[in-house]
C-alpha cells in the first residue's frame, strides 16, 4: 500500500513523550480516537507505537515499554522498570523539563495532562528560578523576520541564491508571497521575475538579499505541492533496505510501498543528476535505482569516479 514518505524521526519520538503519557491514563484506547487526538493517520500512529515500543533502558522484553496494538485497540501497561523509585541528577531533571516543554507545543499536548503534572513536580522540586529564564523555541534563521516583514509589504526584492544543483549563485528579482516552515528548514515561496513563475527558495540558501523600492501586490493561490514549480523534475524508483528509509526522511513528496522481500520500494522527485549523485552515494550498496533506466548504473560509477579523485589525491 503506498502512503505519503516517511515523516522526520525527531518529530515522532517528539510526539511519542506526549502519547505515552496520555495513553497511561487511559490503559486501552481505539486507535481510531488515538489517531484523531494526535493528528495523525491511523498507519501513521501504529508505526509510532511501533517505535514506541521497541524504547527502554535495555534489550531486555523487561525493560522495554508495555505497549502493543491489538486489532483495533492500543494496550499500554506500567513499564516494570517504573515500579522502583526513578533517580535523577540535577542536570538530568533539567534536561527533561526543557524536553517537555519543547514537546508541549504538539498536537494533543494539554496543559492538564499527566505529562505536564510530572513535569511540574519535577520543576518544584530543582526550582521554579532555575526555569524561569527557559523559553524553549525552534531555531529561526535570521533573515526569516526581514523576509516575513517584505511579504507582508509585498516588496520587491533581490536575493543571491546558492543552488546545490548547480553549485552557484545567482540573481534573483523576486516578489514574495510566503514564508513557511516545512520540517527541519524555512522556505520563501516567491514569483521568480527572471522566470515568470513561482519558485520556492530555501532560506539558508538565500545569500543575500535587499528590496528595491517596488511595490507588487499579488494575489497568493494555495500551496501548491513541492517541485510541481519546477521546470525540470523526473521521478526515481529506488528499491532501499528497510533500514535504510531514514536517508530519505529529509526529503518531501516520497511514496514507499513494502515488498514482500522486506525492502522498501521509493518513488520519489528529483531535480538533477547531480543531486541524484550524492542521494546514491549516502545509500551505497543499500539501495538499487530502478527507473529512470538509463541512469540503473549512475550510482556505482559515481562511486568509482569518487574513489578514483581520492586516489589521485
Amino acid at each position: 500500500m503506498s502512503r505519503r514518505g516517511p515523516r522526520p524521526v525527531n518529530l515522532r519520538l517528539r510526539r511519542i513523550l506526549v502519547m505515552l503519557p496520555w495513553l497511561m491514563d487511559r490503559g486501552t484506547v481505539s486507535t481510531t480516537e488515538m489517531a484523531a487526538r494526535f493528528g495523525l493517520s491511523v498507519d501513521e500512529l501504529i508505526a509510532d507505537l511501533t517505535l514506541a515500543s521497541l524504547c527502554g533502558i535495555s534489550e531486555d522484553p523487561n525493560d522495554l515499554i508495555d505497549l502493543w496494538v491489538d486489532e483495533d485497540e492500543v494496550h499500554f501497561g506500567l513499564p516494570k522498570y517504573f515500579e522502583r523509585p526513578l533517580r535523577l541528577t540535577r542536570p538530568e531533571a533539567f534536561a527533561l523539563v526543557v524536553s517537555a516543554k519543547a514537546a508541549s507545543g504538539l498536537p494533543g499536548s494539554a496543559e492538564d495532562s499527566a505529562l505536564a503534572g510530572a513535569i511540574a513536580k519535577i520543576a518544584r522540586v530543582i526550582g521554579e528560578d532555575s526555569l524561569s529564564g527557559v523559553d524553549v523555541e525552534i531555531e529561526i534563521p535570521d533573515a526569516v523576520d526581514g523576509l516575513s516583514a517584505a511579504t507582508a509589504a509585498a516588496e520587491v526584492l533581490t536575493i543571491d541564491y546558492w543552488s546545490p544543483t548547480t553549485a552557484e549563485v545567482t540573481h534573483r528579482r523576486v516578489t514574495p508571497l510566503e514564508v513557511f516552515a516545512d520540517g527541519p528548514h524555512w522556505y520563501l515561496r516567491a514569483f521568480d521575475h527572471g522566470a515568470d513563475a513561482e519558485r520556492t527558495f530555501r532560506v539558508d540558501r538565500i545569500e543575500a538579499w535587499s528590496t528595491t523600492g517596488d511595490i507588487d501586490r499579488r494575489s497568493i493561490a494555495p500551496r501548491r505541492a513541492w517541485f510541481t514549480d519546477s521546470p525540470d523534475v523526473s521521478i526515481a524508483t529506488l528499491i532501499v533496505e528497510a533500514g535504510w528509509t531514514w536517508v530519505l526522511e529529509q526529503y518531501p513528496l516520497v511514496a514507499t510501498e513494502s515488498r514482500d522481500d522486506g525492502s522498501v520500494e521509493v518513488r520519489l522527485v528529483i531535480t538533477s543528476e547531480r543531486w541524484l549523485q550524492r542521494l546514491l552515494l549516502r545509500l551505497g550498496t543499500h539501495a538499487r535505482l530502478v527507473e529512470p533506466s538509463h541512469w540503473a548504473t549512475l550510482g556505482p560509477e559515481t562511486a568509482r569516479r569518487v574513489r578514483e579523485r581520492y586516489l589521485r589525491t
